[in-house]
């Protein structure tokens, strides 16, 4: 994939969704966007990290796109029932755990 094509802005519509953990135990919201493509398929990124480390430690053994406004691109989805089980299975899987080590 070329990134600087894939991810130009031309690409979207603008419209978007937010995809927000709402549990009880967790405050504030962890939440990610999914901008909408012009093919109707959607692009979920997440930038709600803690900092600079977070972002590091998370992904700098992997591939991955990161744009400084929207954050780091988690999976190009199809519906919003999608981009809500994409996100909440990389935050269970990944987020939590990193940020509950050492609890």
């Amino acid at each position: 994939m070329n990134e600087k094509e894939y991810f130009d802005g031309v690409n979207y519509t603008g419209d978007h969704l937010h995809v927000a953990n709402w549990e009880e135990e967790v405050a504030p919201a962890i939440e990610s966007i999914a901008w909408v493509r012009q093919d109707g398929s959607m692009d979920l990124f997440f930038n709600d990290f803690l900092d600079e480390k977070e972002i590091r430690v998370l992904f700098e053994s992997k591939d991955y796109y990161y744009d400084e406004r929207l954050g780091v691109f988690l999976s190009n989805v199809k519906t919003d029932d999608e981009a809500y089980e994409v996100f909440f299975d990389w935050v269970e899987k990944v987020l939590y755990p990193y940020r509950n080590k050492g609890k």
